[in-house]
């Protein structure tokens, strides 16, 4: 036996997914069986998932379904997406290997390149108002790439259920959850692209040169174009005016409303606008007007 935790919950999970001494033995069989070379397990930003970085590589292992969730939509779902994003060209570490490793529980596992960037956020704290600029057009230019049909790639997903049914509804007001659920449910869904659906600043990193790549496909589904708008407007751009008014362009008004869309359909955005007042000491939002007025003030 290689892995010696115990997981019976999803809380035991979060107690050692982090931890690379739980994961090490299992991690060197893994890459044993791949034929790579292994190194000792490094730390990198946790996520859901255990993932450590392994000399030039990056290996994730998936919750075992014992946590409580079925890991093998996430893997399935994963693999796929990374598969087809390098086909297409856009830049993202290269998937190396994929499988699953019967231990004492079962384990999926993908094995990527590393990309020795620096996470977005951070470097956009740094940045000069050209080197924003010029992130801004990358990040345009790279959407533009991904965002394109891909029917049949991966499951599909009621997008407004999962919206309307979402547990974290719960971090809002009352007034905020009917508001949110309502304008989720009259959307217009038609002519879904592949979205990657998690970009945050741990989830673009930036090279030496200013060149982005895209990392973690995980959260990746079919859905409008514009579904990226609230992980990038309240994640990666923290609602920092001048990165918004570089990425919205000339309409505004239109801009804030597909925004307003996203976060009612995206499945952290109650948490997205439970995070962003707390982050500038404001009141909580109980109205989407009270986030129209929020983002009109930013763009300002």
């Amino acid at each position: 036996m290689l892995f010696h935790e115990t997981i019976a919950n999803w809380e035991d999970w979060g107690r050692v997914f982090q931890s690379r001494g739980a994961f090490e033995a299992l991690a060197q069989e893994i890459f044993r069986r791949e034929g790579l070379p292994f190194a000792p397990l490094g730390p990198l930003t946790p996520g859901t998932n255990g993932v450590f970085r392994s000399g030039p590589y990056v290996v994730k292992i998936f919750f075992p379904k014992e946590s409580g969730v079925n890991p093998r939509p996430d893997f399935e779902n994963e693999a796929a997406v990374c598969g087809q994003v390098t086909r297409w060209g856009i830049p993202t570490p290269p998937l190396v290997a994929q499988g699953m490793i019967e231990d004492k529980y079962t384990f999926y596992y993908l094995i990527t390149r590393y990309f020795p960037g620096k996470e977005a956020g951070p470097w956009l704290e740094m940045a000069l108002p050209e080197g924003k600029a010029a992130f801004v057009r990358q990040l345009k230019g790279l959407l533009q790439g991904l965002n394109r049909p891909a029917q049949g790639l991966i499951a599909y997903v009621d997008l407004v259920e999962r919206a309307v049914t979402n547990p974290r509804l719960r971090a809002l007001a009352p007034s905020l959850q009917k508001e949110m659920c309502a304008r989720a449910q009259g959307l217009d869904l038609g002519c879904p692209v592949l979205v990657h659906g998690d970009l945050t600043g741990e989830n673009l990193l930036v090279d030496g040169d200013g060149k982005l790549m895209l990392i973690d496909c995980a959260d990746a589904c079919l859905a409008p174009a514009w579904y990226e708008l609230a992980p990038i407007v309240f994640e990666l751009f923290q609602c920092q005016g001048d990165l918004l008014r570089l990425f919205a362009g000339e309409d505004r008004d239109a801009f804030i409303e597909q925004v307003l869309d996203a976060v009612c359909l995206h499945d952290f955005g109650a948490h997205m606008l439970r995070d962003a007042p707390l982050r500038e000491g404001a009141p909580p939002f109980t109205t989407l007007c009270d986030v129209r007025d929020f983002l009109l003030h930013k763009l300002a």
